[in-house]
């Protein structure tokens, strides 16, 4: 890639909160660990059970990140060959994994497109209709090798649609009940992507907020379409900001489901 297109790719994540984001993820887990640190066992544990049935050949971790919630030295192990899939890798998680001869980077947009498409092509002041967008975002689509032989999609349904949804949201063309129809497509897209009997899905589906005394007051969807049903699944918590700083004073909880398809 050229300067000029590795520029232009660096301003795009930059303008649409894709860096800042993964920024944020890191941070806030120095803050919040003791919440965390479930959650990321959990995701663990549940990917190594749904591994127990793949064959050992390529697995692909779709949102690798920080491998916080991946177990990624015991994939090192047991295959042969381990891609980690990212917009973008943190260059302290390709340092650290140096010494694990079979893993590779690629840098991809999880989207398919659609990423670079709306930042290219949807502009403040122009008016667009619901259902041709949606015509037009339904053509993007991740691909995945069918040489792979094992596909994690490892907490990232959720961000795919969300940071696309906050993106439109700051140029006031859709109202938010169109934005939840937009972000049904996006989650429909990448579930659909995944190859059955190949595939651990783990994503957060749904917020519990909480006031200063631990009072619900709000539950909010974060996936607007049916998730697959597989061969086994479990659910769990995830106890994101308990610390009030992802909403002002707000604590803020995830329910988690993983899913073996």
């Amino acid at each position: 890639m050229s300067f000029r297109k590795k520029l232009s790719s660096f301003l795009m994540l930059q303008k649409m909160q894709y860096l800042s984001d993964q920024q944020g993820i890191i941070r806030r887990y120095m803050r919040e660990k003791e919440g965390w640190d479930l959650h990321l066992e959990n995701s663990k544990r549940f990917i190594l059970e749904s591994s127990k049935s793949k064959i050992k050949g390529k697995v692909l971790v779709l949102g690798s990140g920080w491998l916080l919630d991946c177990p990624i030295d015991e994939l090192s192990r047991d295959y042969k060959e381990v891609i980690l899939a990212d917009i973008n890798h943190p260059k302290q998680i390709i340092k650290k994994t140096k010494h694990l001869a079979n893993v590779q980077f690629i840098k991809d947009d999880l989207t398919g497109g659609l990423i670079e498409f709306i930042y290219r092509n949807i502009k403040p002041g122009k008016k667009y209709l619901l259902n041709s967008f949606i015509t037009e975002i339904k053509s993007f689509s991740y691909a995945i090798p069918d040489d792979i032989d094992f596909v994690i999609s490892l907490n990232i349904l959720s961000q795919l649609s969300i940071i696309i949804s906050d993106y439109l949201k700051t140029m006031s063309l859709f109202s938010q009940n169109e934005l939840n129809e937009i972000s049904a497509v996006i989650n429909q897209s990448h579930t659909i992507s995944l190859p059955k009997n190949k595939t651990c899905l783990i994503c957060d589906f749904e917020e519990e907020l909480f006031d200063e005394d631990d009072k619900l007051i709000g539950v909010n969807p974060l996936i607007f379409s049916n998730l697959p049903l597989g061969n086994f699944s479990e659910k769990w918590k995830w106890k994101f900001d308990s610390s009030m700083t992802y909403r002002d004073e707000i604590k803020t909880f995830f329910n988690v489901s993983a899913t073996d398809l």
